[in-house]
């Protein structure tokens, strides 16, 4: 199969399906001789902020010279973001290679075997040719029955913030979510946490009591704020001094949990120093996550999906930083997401509140949003990009923009944006011709 082929393919097949346990999932791993358990891992579960744990693990990891293989979910603008190693993405060749051989199996075994199960065997496979020192594994949902729990014995398990989302598959209420999430720690293998509420944290510790893992919360105490540093999160936990480019008070916890996950790595036959840390921290990247992508006027795209991440954003933009700033939101959602407890957020945080609606199955309906445009006193926009290049356009000085509430939404930004800016070099151009 060639690399078009093979991603045409996946993209044709179901995201997730009924969740049947890890056994075809176990079947497929076996039949290429377990690439999981073949590298040492770090496996991370939780509602929010997963994927911000993995890259900052993976920056410091290979800041101390590590080969690591880097799993996550979902992608922005190319799947093939999601299976990296040392940051650089899975070729279209081994992509193509890799994918015939997993599709081959299918084919012979006649085992169904959904698209996030398919690119967890390929990232598997990719990741032992690649000889990877280690892996840093995302569970795509919830945990105990995700494709990526099929690795047996990680290094160490991270399970990050817990909220209520996809709550028609993992449960209506903190706790049953949590159990999902907690369904990734291993007998006897550590657990490191974030800073969770109570209802989660009870769950979460029986679990690892349960199955005798050592567990490690994350002190919220201990996380102690520094002097500001333009652009970036200063602070210190546990006498480890941190510059952070990620943005928001729960990338600092975030940040925390990662080096109690680091001091596991470190117990586990691998080196990172404290400078490793540091640099590694104030060098990673992580798209879509308050991501500054403007600078005059200054505009922020968030993919904060559910109220706990639009809370979390709320905080950051009530923070003095942003003291006598007039902030501008312009969002989008899909329909399955508390769309309301979102909205009411937003609407708290701005009176200028507009709502654009993206092409895609889970969209909202035109009815929908001309209910929910009344309720909330927003302004619909039908052109994103004129919307962008009209709003910056006429941007005061002291205006901020934030663009949020779906991740579905970030390539039509990021094509606005460029749109915008092409646009006003070409103005600018022409006025200096003339």
């Amino acid at each position: 199969m060639t690399y078009e082929q093979v991603v045409e393919r996946l993209t044709k097949t179901e995201f997730f399906s009924a969740f049947a346990g890890l056994y075809r999932m176990r079947a497929m791993l076996r039949y290429f001789d377990n690439p999981q358990d073949a590298i040492p891992c770090v496996h991370v579960a939780g509602t929010n902020g997963k994927g911000s744990v993995c890259s900052m693990l993976a920056s410091i990891l290979m800041q101390s010279g590590y080969r690591v293989g880097l799993f996550t979910s979902p992608y922005l603008l190319d799947i093939r973001e999601r299976i990296c190693v040392n940051g650089e993405w899975i070729s279209e060749d081994a992509m193509a290679r890799i994918g015939t051989k997993v599709f081959d199996y299918v084919a012979k075994s006649y085992a169904p075997a959904n698209q996030f199960e398919l690119l967890t065997v390929i990232a598997e496979l990719y990741f032992r040719e690649q000889k990877c020192d280690i892996v840093i594994l995302e569970t795509g949902l919830g945990g105990t029955f995700d494709p990526t729990n099929a690795v047996s014995a990680p290094i160490c398990s991270v399970i990050t913030n817990i909220g209520l989302d996809h709550c028609a598959v993992l449960g209506d209420t903190i706790a049953k979510i949590a159990a999902a999430k907690a369904g990734i720690i291993k007998p006897g293998r550590d657990v490191c946490v974030y800073p969770v509420t109570r209802e989660a944290e009870e769950v979460i510790t029986a679990y690892a009591l349960n199955a005798a893992a050592p567990i490690h919360m994350t002190e919220r105490d201990a996380v102690t704020e520094l002097p500001a540093v333009t652009g970036m999160e200063h602070f210190s936990y546990k006498g480890t001094e941190v510059l952070l480019p990620l943005r928001g008070k729960h990338q600092q916890y975030n940040a925390a949990t990662v080096l109690e996950a680091i001091r596991v790595i470190n117990e586990n036959g691998f080196y990172v120093s404290d400078e490793d840390i540091q640099n590694g921290l104030r060098t990673v990247t992580w798209p879509a996550r308050l991501e500054v992508i403007n600078k005059k006027p200054l505009v922020y795209l968030d993919g904060g999906h559910n109220p706990q991440c639009l809370a979390a954003v709320s905080e950051f933009f009530r923070s003095e930083e942003f003291a006598g700033k007039k902030l501008t939101v312009i969002c989008s959602m899909v329909r399955d997401k508390d769309v309301r407890g979102m909205l009411s957020i937003l609407s708290g945080l701005s009176d200028r509140l507009y709502f654009y609606r993206f092409e895609h199955k889970r969209a909202l309906t035109n009815e929908e949003i001309i209910t929910l445009c009344k309720d909330f006193s927003m302004t619909r926009i039908t052109d994103l990009t004129q919307a962008i290049d009209t709003l910056l356009s006429d941007a005061k000085s002291n205006e901020v923009f934030l663009i949020t509430g779906s991740l579905y939404l970030v390539s039509e930004v990021r094509e606005a944006m460029r749109a915008y800016r092409e646009r006003k070099s070409l103005t600018a151009s022409k006025e200096v011709s003339e």
